[in-house]
C-alpha cells in the first residue's frame, strides 16, 4: 500500500533547505510565497503543489523523489517487486551504424540499498553501464528512472520505463520506454521485460508495433496512450 506522511515530507524539506544554506525566506522567494508558507510545509501543516515542489527541488538541487524518500512501498514491504537481481528488456531500437531499426536487448541490474533499489541499464553482451537510477513501484506498475552513468557526459540522458506488473512478474511483462535521441527528440515505444533471459523473437517484435486502435485514439483526443496491458506469454 502506498503511504504518504506529511510530517516526514516536511522534515526532509527542512533538512535539504538547511544543507543548501537557505533560510525559509530565501526558499519562499523562489516559489513566490512568504516564509510562513515554507514553515507550514516543513511542519506538515500544508502540502505544496506539484509546481512548488518542482521549483524548490530545482533550487535545492535534488530530485522530487528525494523529498518522498526515494521509495514507494509495496504491500510486501519490498523495494524490489521483481524478486531478481537482473531484468531483460526487449524493444525496437535504432542502430546508428546500420541506420536501421531492429531488435534491441539490454539488461537491467537491480542493486538493493538501505532505503531504495538502485538500477543500472547495461549492454547485454559487454556489461557496459549506460545509465543508473532507481525503482518506484506499487502492486500495479513499476517505474524505472534512469540518468547518465557518467555525470559529466556531453549529452543528458533521462530515460523512464513504465512496466505493467499487475499480471505478475513470472511472465513476459509489457512496458513503455520514454527516452530521447541524439538531438533530444522525445520518443515513446513499447517494450517487453522479463525476469529470465529469453530469445528476442520476430513474433515479439511484431507485438511491439503501434496498433491501429492506438493511432485512432491519439487522433480522437490528441493524446498518445500506449496499450501495455499484459497479454498471454509467447
Amino acid at each position: 500500500m502506498v503511504t504518504f506522511n506529511k510530517v516526514e515530507f516536511g522534515e526532509r524539506l527542512r533538512k535539504f533547505r538547511k544543507q543548501k544554506g537557505l533560510s525559509q525566506e530565501n526558499l519562499a522567494t523562489i516559489i513566490n510565497k512568504n516564509s510562513s508558507t515554507i514553515a507550514r510545509y516543513e511542519t506538515g501543516k500544508l502540502v505544496p503543489d506539484a509546481e512548488d515542489i518542482f521549483l524548490m527541488c530545482r533550487e535545492l538541487e535534488i530530485s522530487e523523489s528525494n523529498l518522498f524518500n526515494n521509495r514507494i512501498e509495496n504491500t510486501d514491504n519490498s523495494t524490489n517487486p521483481f524478486n531478481t537481481k537482473t531484468l531483460y528488456i526487449y524493444y525496437n531500437g535504432y542502430y546508428s551504424t546500420s541506420k536501421k531499426y531492429d531488435k534491441c536487448k539490454f539488461k537491467i541490474n537491480i542493486i538493493p540499498k538501505e532505503n531504495y533499489c538502485a538500477i543500472e541499464f547495461v549492454n547485454y553482451k559487454t556489461d557496459k553501464i549506460y545509465m543508473t537510477g532507481h525503482i518506484e513501484s506499487d502492486n500495479f506498475m513499476a517505474f524505472l528512472k534512469f540518468n547518465n552513468y557518467v555525470p559529466n557526459s556531453p549529452r543528458l540522458e533521462c530515460t523512464q520505463i513504465n512496466i505493467n506488473i499487475s499480471g505478475g512478474i513470472n511472465r513476459l511483462m509489457q512496458g513503455a520506454l520514454f527516452c530521447t535521441n541524439g538531438i533530444y527528440e522525445p520518443s515513446v515505444r513499447k517494450c517487453f521485460i522479463s525476469t529470465t533471459d529469453i530469445e528476442f523473437t520476430d513474433e515479439m517484435l511484431e507485438e511491439l508495433k503501434i496498433t491501429d486502435s492506438e493511432y485512432k485514439r491519439m487522433e480522437e483526443i490528441n493524446i498518445y496512450y500506449l496499450d501495455i496491458k499484459n497479454k498471454e506469454d509467447f
